[in-house]
């Protein structure tokens, strides 16, 4: 789930804080050694309520509460306050000579380790009675990412297309306590290098780390790198927005910016401070309210929430505005934030799962205050208990003995575990996920490629998202003798003439290597004929316009298949032949289908909503006047739909128990070597038809 993809739909944050807020009176701008003997600690309770605004932001974000669009910010105030805690705490015992790289991580491990691996243990006994072959093994590896503190980088990386729904992934929240724990690796040395060279100017590097972190997030938020362009390693980041969203480089801006309160005077008058804390909520309020996850850039998107909360934590004596954050309710509420933080991902994630649907409204409420219910429990009786020293192990002992157990875990997962299985499902090759690997209709043709008899005369252009890709084989199996097939196929990248899939300016490497080689097909001529598929209405609310960037938002089916089978005839007007429009594979609720027999929940019937509006669609378009010209392409239908619903029930295994899907909306071999016949004959039919005609006449109809 990332701020722009799609992501990912999806942005989430822990905080990481002490034992308490308790933090020294300042000294001098440039030194902390003049508090290190001070008794006067205080408890920043605003801090506390700092963060509850946070979590409740993500909280009502996961749970798309209506007006919390913008509720992934809460990961840049959560990052800010922990680069302002812990800095604090590490530059006050540095100074003061009592250091322990030893003791700073102990504590750590204490506070986060005991709430961190209920919560992972909780979800393996979920995912173990709910999920699918393929999805366990997908949790097994996040398990073992998560474990290590790496799962920023798993889930970077895992981001592709093809990838399991983001709200698939009960262990996606935490690729942020995976960029914590990678600061806490390198901050503290970091820190002790920096007050050698700077004791009395400390906020002059630190505001240069933050500076050169945020200049990093500008060079790579669009995947177009200068420096990387002419490497293989430009193939890393060509999701920009996904490479500047979890990794901890580019949050490093957050934390120095945290990190530099510390040394930055505060200043003098009451009113100043009234004035930087109402101004620093009203700014974290906005983005909260008013982003969304495809707004803007991530250059930008990050700094109101992270200025916001850094003139909130600068602020410390703010009164009437500190109310806000400083009553019963929100200092509570921000003590139990991480556990909150913990628990409410993954029951949203199982409870869709289970329901094989989003949450209802009602259902969304009672999932809020089961978080809570649980919160508070891992709070008083886990957290708290660990921290006063009643764990059974010491922090060292706790995190060996997790690191070793859930890797056994996730090894056990490794193969899906398809005994757990209904014994409708357990013979087929939908029991195990290394098979529905086997069974995918593709050729993995990187970006595009030719494939059939390339002496064949018969040249056919292939173009589309994967929802094209997934029937290559069986065009190679079917047609491979008689037609020359050109593909230029990208995953997640709309075919169209004016519309692209909206990337905020960026088109990313994939769709123009693909996009490109289709144009220069076209132009060099000898394409007797063109195929096209895609997701159709996988492109709602995803679209934009080519020359300007600007969003096309079109929520309603009938007006979206319309704009894109127009742009679509628009993209092929200077093309004389036929051209096939492939709709998309039904859902095919696979899910229900594979989940173990330990819970027995009802399958959803699949809608047909979205088939008829394309069906109605296209019958329109087909008979519009421009498509009706006598020098305009030849549009044509095939509906997978005919081919795999044949009655009123949609089918997902063949009369030999073959998988005909290999997740919930692609089809496998077997489901393509069903629908590619129809492609076929069309072709055969439509060339041979321009073969009998005259010279002249080729292009009429």
């Amino acid at each position: 789930m990332r701020g722009g993809q799609a992501l990912p739909s999806t942005a989430t944050a822990a905080a990481c804080r002490e034992n308490s807020n308790a933090l020294p009176d300042r000294g001098q701008a440039g030194s902390l050694s003049s508090t290190a003997s001070a008794a006067a600690d205080r408890h920043r309770t605003d801090i506390d309520g700092l963060r509850a605004v946070a979590v409740l932001a993500v909280l009502f974000f996961h749970l798309r509460i209506s007006g919390f669009s913008g509720g992934f910010v809460g990961v840049d105030v959560f990052f800010l306050i922990s680069g302002f805690l812990i800095t604090r705490i590490v530059a006050t015992d540095i100074e003061a000579g009592r250091f322990s790289l030893a003791q700073f991580y102990s504590r750590r491990a204490r506070r986060l380790l005991p709430a961190f691996f209920t919560t992972l243990s909780l979800s393996c006994v979920a995912a173990f009675l709910l999920f699918t072959p393929q999805h366990l093994e997908t949790f097994g590896k996040s398990l073992t990412a998560a474990v290590l503190g790496v799962s920023n980088i798993f889930f970077w990386r895992d981001s592709g297309y093809f990838d399991l729904a983001a709200r698939m992934k009960p262990l996606l929240h935490t690729w942020s306590l995976s960029v914590e724990w990678q600061f806490y690796l390198v901050w503290p040395l970091l820190l002790s290098v920096l007050l050698a060279l700077f004791p009395r100017r400390m906020v002059w590097p630190i505001m240069a780390i933050a500076i050169f972190s945020f200049c990093l997030i500008f060079e790579f938020q669009d995947g177009s790198v200068w420096l990387l362009s002419r490497t293989r390693a430009a193939d890393w980041i060509a999701d920009g927005r996904a490479t500047v969203f979890y990794n901890t480089p580019f949050r490093a801006f957050e934390f120095a910016c945290g990190a530099a309160l510390v040394w930055l005077p505060r200043p003098r008058s009451a009113i100043v401070h009234e004035f930087l804390a109402l101004l620093g909520l009203t700014l974290i309020s906005s983005a909260i309210f008013i982003l969304d996850s495809r707004s803007g850039t991530p250059a930008w998107n990050v700094l109101p929430p992270a200025v916001g909360a850094a003139m909130v934590l600068h602020a410390d004596r703010s009164r009437w505005a500190g109310l806000v954050l400083r009553n019963r309710p929100a200092v509570y509420l921000g003590r139990i934030s991480y556990p909150l933080y913990l628990v409410h991902w993954p029951l949203i994630v199982f409870c869709e799962y289970g329901l094989l649907r989003p949450l209802l409204p009602a259902e969304a409420i009672f999932i809020g205050l089961l978080s809570f219910a649980l919160a508070i429990l891992m709070f008083h009786f886990v957290e708290q208990p660990y921290r006063g020293g009643r764990g059974l192990v010491g922090p060292s002992g706790l995190a060996l003995v997790g690191m070793v157990s859930f890797s056994v875990v996730s090894y056990a997962m490794s193969g899906g575990m398809p005994w757990r299985l209904q014994s409708v499902a357990a013979g087929t090759d939908l029991a195990d996920s290394v098979a529905l690997k086997a069974i995918t209709g593709s050729l993995a043709c990187q970006d595009f490629c030719e494939f059939g008899n390339l002496q064949s005369p018969n040249k056919i252009l292939v173009v589309g998202d994967s929802h094209i890709d997934q029937y290559t084989r069986a065009l190679q199996e079917l047609g491979g003798q008689e037609f020359h097939f050109l593909l230029a196929e990208a995953g997640n990248c709309y075919f169209g003439a004016e519309l692209q899939t909206r990337t905020n300016g960026a088109v990313t490497q994939h769709c123009r290597n693909a996009t490109d080689q289709a144009a220069r097909w076209l132009k060099a001529g000898g394409i007797v004929a063109i195929v096209q598929g895609q997701r159709w209405p996988g492109y709602r609310n995803i679209l934009e316009r080519k020359v300007d960037s600007a969003p096309v938002d079109m929520p309603d089916l009938a007006k979206l298949f319309a704009t894109m089978l127009g742009d679509v005839a628009k993209l092929y007007s200077g093309f004389r032949g036929p051209v096939i429009l492939i709709g998309h594979a039904p859902d095919a609720n696979l899910i229900c289908y594979l989940r173990p027999a330990y819970v027995s929940l009802p399958c959803p019937v699949p809608t047909r909503v979205e088939h008829v509006a394309f069906e109605k669609a296209f019958a329109g378009f087909a008979r519009h006047p421009v498509i009706q010209q006598v020098e305009s392409p030849i549009f044509q239908l095939v509906d997978p739909v005919q081919t795999l619903c044949p009655a009123a029930e949609c089918h997902v295994t063949d009369s030999a128990g073959h998988s005909l899907y290999v997740d919930e909306n692609h089809v496998s071999i077997f489901g393509a070597r069903l629908i590619v016949p129809t492609i076929i004959e069309r072709l055969r039919a439509d060339l041979s038809m321009a073969s009998r005609q005259p010279p002249s006449q080729s292009t009429t109809r």
